[in-house]
């Protein structure tokens, strides 16, 4: 039986076609990882977030991607901030978080580009400045989300982010790791002061840059009791309050208000304050800031 020419051609055609257009549709269904400047998308989220209610990066950068048609390159700044606003709404002097689904009705996007949303922010959900160390089952991980929800718990009693408090476990006790937190339970390296009725340890700290003394610290039971009471610990010592950390509702002004009052004096080498640096640092670099966005989403 012959088979006509232009047939198959045509067949052959249709086949090229579906080839090429299943290929450009794979692409635009992958958000391009390696396209996104993440510390320029926190940034700019967290400039429309400043001391307001803390947005989240991930569904910003999803939603820019898919009205750029997954090209970083067409992407502006203000773009960015203006979707970033989008999702902050305000009543009677009060912030709150517009829910991902209602930003996406205001944009008018229709079934297939929402559908693309959803699944940018799944390509998104371990990615990071340093993706390799927020993998799912890392020992960076692992720590975070152990403390978590303690730390959810604290910033509902006492007001200090979530953000913040995992920030500071992190950084005072080097992930679990350093003597006064493996040893004794310290995640904070609070000082065992005339208020303090439980259990001490002396050990050596140090206060000022490559200055090292002896001093006396808390000693707990657990790293929870550590946790508990490090939101306690700040919120009866009145020069938190009064330098601002139970006002600041993100986490930028939070660490610059505990480095005011005094937390820590740690400075570098030309004699600087840099222990809320250190904390901002740590929040970008572990994505912490979305944990407070999701209990803001919450709270609505």
């Amino acid at each position: 039986m012959k088979i006509n020419k232009t047939i198959i051609i045509c067949v052959i055609s249709v086949l090229i076609c579906i080839f090429i257009g299943s290929k450009i549709l794979n692409k635009q269904k992958n958000i391009d990882l390696d396209d996104i400047n993440v510390s320029k998308y926190i940034n700019i989220v967290d400039k429309a977030s400043e001391n307001k209610v803390q947005v989240n990066w991930k569904y910003v950068c999803s939603i820019v991607s898919v009205l750029n048609n997954n090209n970083q390159n067409k992407v502006d700044d203000s773009e960015i901030f203006k979707i970033s606003n989008m999702f902050i709404k305000e009543n009677s002097g009060k912030y709150y978080i517009n829910s991902l689904e209602s930003v996406i009705k205001k944009l008018n996007l229709d079934k297939e580009k929402t559908s693309l949303v959803y699944k940018y922010i799944d390509d998104l959900k371990h990615y990071s400045l340093t993706p390799n160390k927020t993998s799912p089952n890392t020992k960076y991980m692992n720590f975070i989300n152990d403390i978590k929800e303690v730390a959810i718990d604290n910033y509902e009693k006492y007001k200090v982010l979530p953000s913040i408090t995992i920030a500071q476990a992190i950084l005072e006790s080097n992930w679990g790791e350093s003597r006064l937190s493996s040893d004794f339970n310290n995640y904070f390296g609070i000082k065992a002061d005339t208020n303090w009725n439980g259990e001490s340890v002396f050990l050596e700290t140090n206060e000022f840059y490559n200055n090292t003394i002896n001093d006396k610290f808390r000693k707990y039971k657990n790293k929870y009791d550590s946790i508990r009471d490090h939101g306690k610990f700040l919120y009866e010592n009145k020069r938190y309050k009064n330098n601002g950390v139970f006002s600041a509702k993100t986490y930028i002004p939070q660490a610059i208000a505990l480095q005011n009052a005094g937390y820590s004096t740690i400075e570098d080498s030309n004699g600087k304050k840099v222990y809320a640096q250190y904390l901002i640092n740590l929040i970008k670099q572990y994505n912490l800031q979305l944990i407070d966005n999701e209990v803001a989403v919450k709270k609505k």
